[in-house]
């Protein structure tokens, strides 16, 4: 193995391209004990192309990621993604599943909308955006955090986000807040569900009607479990519209009612 540059390894702050954060002697040796020489990506200028990395360093760098996360420097961890988002690797190339697991476990959602908001403003690290999203959300909800869950959700959703909500994501939120209570906030992911074309099956319609249930809207349940296997015979046409029509009506009543409870 090659031995590593004397000089300690810097990678750049993406909302300060002129600032750079130097890795500590022990991570710099940490690093050594995997890579023997990974150059850190720079920003492009107009005159300069992109640095591409190699498959042995991606595989160096997945290695490494993890082991910055268990030793809690989830700052540095965050920096070495971003900046070698930088050089677009491929779809899947990079693993993001430690790192989320680390920042689903931090107490707060500082570090976790950190990262979202480098990627937001990264155009080429868009692509890596909703799949890291996706993670996540389903991080949050297996670990019973609905209301974090929630705000990535909503972040998805700000105007200008570079995301799309894929299915998965509307199917994770509908049943975790379901099984946890928050059957409102489902039925609101669900509504949006429904106006994109995607229709809950099986399972998940199961769990919208018996939490509907468990909160004594038996009419309710009963009315949009119909209309949902009506909108499966016409999907796209009226039917569809009138289980928006209905949900629209259980949120808005719903709503009132709880905000006079306030």
């Amino acid at each position: 193995m090659k031995s590593m540059k004397a000089h300690p390894l810097q990678f750049l702050s993406l909302s300060n391209p002129s600032k750079s954060t130097t890795i500590s002697p022990f991570l710099h040796q940490l690093f050594a004990s995997f890579s023997s020489s990974i150059e850190t990506p720079k920003l492009a200028t107009n005159s300069e192309v992109l640095t591409t990395l190699t498959q042995e360093e991606v595989t160096r760098i997945n290695l490494l990621i993890p082991r910055l996360c268990l030793l809690n420097h989830l700052t540095t961890a965050i920096q070495l993604t971003t900046t070698t988002l930088l050089t677009n690797p491929p779809p899947k190339s990079l693993s993001f599943s430690v790192l989320v697991h680390s920042l689903t476990s931090q107490p707060d959602m500082i570090k976790p909308i950190s990262l979202l908001t480098i990627l937001r403003h990264t155009p080429i690290a868009h692509s890596h955006l909703t799949p890291i999203t996706i993670m996540l959300i389903t991080s949050y909800i297996k670990k019973k955090r609905p209301k974090e869950a929630l705000k990535v959700y909503h972040w998805i959703l700000r105007p200008g986000s570079p995301c799309k909500v894929e299915k998965i994501v509307f199917s994770v939120l509908v049943n975790g807040f379901c099984e946890f209570g928050w059957v409102l906030e489902g039925l609101k992911v669900l509504r949006d569900m429904v106006s994109v074309g995607f229709l809950p099956i099986g399972g998940l319609k199961e769990r919208v009607y018996r939490s509907l249930l468990r909160e004594a809207r038996v009419r309710e349940a009963v009315e949009l479990d119909k209309a949902l296997c009506d909108c499966f015979e016409d999907v796209g046409g009226e039917s569809c519209k009138e289980v928006i029509d209905l949900l629209d009506s259980l949120i808005r009543n719903w709503s009132e009612l709880r905000a006079g409870m306030l």
